[in-house]
């Protein structure tokens, strides 16, 4: 088959794996130095592989950026599912939140990929659709988990689980972004805050294990009782 016109020839023929290593370089590099100081010949150094190979892969230093990122995307939905396989339907809700907190404290180089990534698709016209893709498909693998602790194992996600991950997944950007701009500022209590909402809001206990219906007492003959008016009697 014919390379389409314009598609720029490998400057020597790719290893196999030479676009792997690219992402995994560019993961260290971005992290380490942030967008603005990494150059497409650092990247291409730290890889082993020849420069040119950036841009056949990826196009440019900000398709690397979203190759980068869709990786680490990737990774997170592994993490999610294996929550959703192993741990009990009782603790999956408090289990995930916990693994998000993790995430923020501990890889906030991967965090601040991700608010590269958004600064990027505000900045470059040509990716703004890859960069709203991407946050799609983050929602969609919160909504997965979501409905499997709303309505089971197996569940496809309906409307509200969607506006959940939406909430879920704005909320860690956004204090996560906070953190990343002060360290003095902790998102620790805020996200524990906004866990004991989202598990309260879904009918859950501390582990997210809803309680029993609550039964309505009833009147002779079996007529439930009618709710008492809060307004004053006339």
């Amino acid at each position: 088959m014919a390379r389409p016109r314009g598609t720029p020839e490998p400057p020597t023929p790719p290893e196999p794996d030479a676009r792997e290593r690219l992402i995994a370089a560019g993961y260290r590099v971005l992290s380490e130095r942030g967008y603005d100081a990494t150059t497409v010949k650092e990247v291409a150094r730290e890889a082993g592989v020849n420069q040119g190979l950036v841009h056949y892969y990826f196009g440019s230093k900000d398709g690397l950026l979203l190759a980068v990122t869709a990786e680490a995307r990737r990774q997170y939905e592994v993490e999610l599912k294996r929550l959703r396989e192993e741990m009990p339907m009782e603790r999956l809700a408090t289990a995930s939140f916990s693994w998000g907190e993790r995430l923020m404290a501990e890889r906030p180089e991967q965090v601040r990929l991700r608010h590269e990534l958004y600064a990027l698709g505000l900045r470059n016209p040509e990716l703004k659709l890859a960069v709203a893709q991407l946050l799609d498909e983050s929602d969609a693998a919160i909504a997965q988990t979501v409905a499997h602790v709303r309505h089971g194992a197996g569940s496809t996600p309906d409307a509200v689980d969607v506006q959940y991950a939406a909430i879920v997944r704005a909320c860690f950007d956004g204090l996560s972004l906070h953190h990343q701009l002060d360290s003095r500022f902790d998102p620790g209590p805020a996200f524990a805050l906004l866990r004991r909402i989202v598990l309260a809001s879904l009918g859950g206990g501390p582990e997210g294990a809803k309680p029993p219906a609550r039964k309505v007492k009833a009147r002779s003959g079996g007529v439930p009782a009618r709710p008492r008016s809060r307004g004053r009697s006339r």
